[in-house]
């Protein structure tokens, strides 16, 4: 990554230190300018006042190394409002129930003991909000590192600012291969699979699964939609899949808010592949599993690949019955760790709802990321735990991966997204074994 030469954005870390606990609710060390309990959010609006500080945090704690930090903020640019403010407000209590327990351990040992805080402020979703967003929480909340945005164009416009503001972004969840690949960001890192990572787990773990179990899975079919995003998976299934002796025989695009998808169905039917492949968001994946009903077709495999169709729980209910023996591949937490449990218990009792979006496993990650670069740092100053992050090696975190490294241009050189597979309407870990939270069935 190149090195950014730009000047920081002026900082007012020091009004954030003084004015301490003012900030505080629900969890210790854990903030939220929308204020409300977590279902939906809204506007974050910022507190004001204060001056610049010298971004490295904190009164005079006395550790051997000199370091003075009381207190470092994390800043999370989320959706907290509109059509995906459901997923943002649960990446968001992730991010602070890390926060807490982070906390609860002592802290930061490297800095004295030094508290982790959690402010989050809410992008909305849109591309326009992540810009600014990006800058309260730099200039007004003092954010020592940044994370979100979910959304991958609010993450393009978000980054940007943190690469002038020479802040560290950590992206928790954001698909686009665009985001980090060819723009030479020096602060920028992502723990997820990118598009292309996401499609090719898919291309190597489902003929993997088959063939293990005795499946044939020698011919595909593809439906997916006509954007950057579903044009970018559907040319690495292209490309990947022939790598795994898997033929592709028919693809079809869709277009978004198409209301029938009968046409791509019956192709699908007519070309009766091994393997069906739905690539889109939720409502694509509800009307593509309708269609195939309508024309009275089941895939010997039913699957997907960077879509929620088979990975997220509210869809799969939506579908109904027809999505049960589905495969889709996601991120997720690693259900064979015991801290896994306690991030469940923890959540339903401080939020009290169950934990049930896969995209909180990669939030708290990022918390356990920054907490593993601070005690590596022994500093605060954004510059130090920059340079960290290029080096550090993360094994402390609760996702189905292996331990967290980052390339040099960005990108989580381990990242990893499992197969699922719905079974009795609910999505579960299947392949490969280690994160396997139930046996595939066919």
């Amino acid at each position: 990554m190149s090195k950014d030469s730009n000047p920081r954005i002026g900082s007012r870390r020091t009004y954030l230190k003084a004015i301490g606990v003012g900030v505080t609710a629900g969890l210790a060390g854990c903030t939220s300018n929308d204020g409300n309990d977590g279902n939906g959010g809204t506007d974050g609006n910022g507190d004001s006042g204060g001056d610049g500080g010298d971004g490295g945090g904190g009164t005079a704690t006395g550790t051997p190394g000199g370091n003075t930090v009381e207190e470092v903020v994390i800043g999370a640019n989320h959706p907290l409002s509109g059509f995906l403010g459901a997923a943002g407000q649960a990446m968001t209590n992730a991010g602070k129930l890390a926060t807490m327990h982070v906390n609860e351990e002592g802290g930061i040992e490297s800095l004295g003991g030094a508290q982790l805080t959690f402010v989050s402020r809410d992008n909305k979703g849109t591309q326009e909000e992540g810009g600014p967003v990006e800058q309260q929480l730099i200039e007004e909340d003092g954010a020592h590192v940044v994370t979100g945005c979910y959304s991958s164009p609010v993450t393009l416009a978000a980054t940007q600012v943190a690469e002038r503001a020479g802040v560290p972004h950590i992206i928790d969840v954001s698909v686009a291969n665009s985001i980090l690949q060819g723009r030479g960001l020096n602060y920028a890192y992502r723990i997820q699979t990118p598009a292309s990572g996401m499609a090719g787990d898919y291309a190597r773990f489902m003929p993997e699964l088959a063939r293990a179990n005795d499946v044939t899975m020698d011919t595909a079919s593809i439906v997916y939609l006509d954007n950057a995003f579903g044009q970018s998976i559907r040319d690495t299934l292209m490309s990947a899949l022939p790598e795994q002796n898997v033929e592709v025989l028919e693809d079809s695009a869709y277009t978004f808010g198409q209301e029938s998808m009968d046409t791509e169905a019956t192709r699908v039917k007519q070309a009766d592949a091994d393997a069906f492949i739905f690539v889109g968001y939720g409502g694509g994946g509800i009307r593509m599993m309708q269609s195939l009903q309508n024309v009275d077709y089941r895939p010997p495999l039913l699957t997907g690949t960077s879509t929620p169709t088979f990975t997220d729980n509210d869809i799969i209910k939506q579908i109904g019955k027809f999505a049960n023996g589905g495969f889709g591949n996601n991120y997720q937490f690693d259900f064979n760790k015991e801290q896994t449990n306690k991030i469940f218990a923890d959540y339903r009792r401080e939020f009290g709802r169950e934990l049930g979006v896969t995209h909180a496993a990669m939030t708290y990650s990022v918390v356990k990321v920054v907490q593993a670069a601070l005690e590596e740092a022994g500093s605060a100053d954004p510059e130090d735990i920059n340079e960290t992050l290029k080096t550090i090696t993360v094994e402390d975190h609760p996702a189905a991966m292996p331990p967290i490294e980052f390339q040099e241009n960005g990108e989580n050189a381990n990242a990893l997204s499992p197969m699922f597979q719905v079974q009795n309407l609910e999505g579960l870990v299947v392949w490969p074994e280690r994160y396997a939270q139930s046996e595939a069935q066919f």
